[in-house]
């Protein structure tokens, strides 16, 4: 080699720390974006609830409006008031309805889909059907002739008449979704009962029945909630204030000129605790239940 010449040097690959760094810079950027989005929906999802909690603590009147965000008052005289009226009989009333309801209709739906799924006879492949398409007429457009009935059978302004219209009357989708529920049951658990000399209700009670409590409690729930907050069949069967329901009896606190909102958000924060306390302590089957009753196995 010459002297004065400096050596060539070798030409080196660019380095992958960078590329692999801006490969985790991205990912690390779109999952802050996305918590980010969660964050903000759930803050407007929230905003209604928070809204209704604090002007059901508002005092010095009975108006929704203030100069602020937050009433500059806030006092439990809203909650007093209420407890001192006929709101615990209308939650009694609405729990009354609502579980006794929610359960007729669960037992229905689960003998029924009982049926469909497991049993042979005749009109069984559009029997259910026809169930579903009469679910999806409305109940508004029955409700003289359901009225004319009541009257004849004497149920008008009875709770007994409104557990049978709505246990009886809202089975036809839970009854679907129990047939779909126990088809994700293996047939051979029934197939070994039935060697072993189990009859159809041995089969039933001690092999289905146990594997059923998850769909069980979610149409449990969802009888519960819909009949719970149930407002325009009562209004019209029901005209003794003793007997209303929680979603007819708040309207007593509107008169022709005047509605005592922050009263009516008081109410809407106690009457939505027994729904909140039977979501939160069955959820976990409540998700099993619609995961799978919704998939036909």
């Amino acid at each position: 080699m010459t002297s004065g010449t400096q050596p060539t040097a070798a030409v080196q690959p660019a380095p992958r720390r960078s590329l692999t760094e801006s490969y985790r810079f991205r990912q690390a950027l779109g999952l802050w974006a996305v918590r980010i989005a969660l964050i903000v929906i759930t803050l407007v999802s929230l905003f209604p609830t928070m809204y209704v909690v604090l002007y059901s603590l508002k005092g010095g009147g009975n108006s929704l409006y203030s100069p602020t965000l937050i009433p500059q008052k806030l006092t439990l005289e809203n909650y007093t008031k209420l407890l001192s009226s006929q709101f615990p009989l209308w939650v009694r009333n609405s729990l009354i309805l609502g579980g006794v309801s929610a359960a007729v209709s669960v037992m229905l739906a689960t003998f029924a889909g009982y049926a469909f799924s497991r049993l042979n006879f005749a009109g069984r492949r559009y029997g259910i059907l026809i169930l579903l398409i009469i679910q999806m007429l409305p109940t508004v457009g029955s409700l003289v002739a359901i009225f004319r009935g009541f009257q004849m059978l004497r149920l008008l302004n009875t709770l007994t008449g409104l557990i049978l219209l709505f246990g009886f009357g809202g089975s036809a989708l839970a009854v679907w979704l129990m047939k779909n529920f126990m088809d994700s049951i293996p047939r051979e658990l029934d197939e070994a009962a039935s060697i072993d000399g189990a009859s159809n209700w041995q089969i039933f009670w001690r092999i289905l029945f146990p594997l059923l409590q998850p769909m069980l409690v979610a149409q449990f729930i969802f009888g519960f909630i819909g009949v719970y907050n149930e407002y325009i069949v009562t209004t019209v069967f029901l005209s003794d204030t003793k007997l209303y329901p929680l979603g007819v009896g708040v309207r007593l606190f509107s008169t022709q000129f005047n509605t005592n909102w922050t009263q009516f958000c008081a109410a809407a924060v106690l009457g939505s605790l027994p729904i909140m306390l039977i979501f939160f302590l069955a959820q976990r089957f409540l998700v099993e239940g619609l995961t799978k009753g919704a998939l036909k196995g």
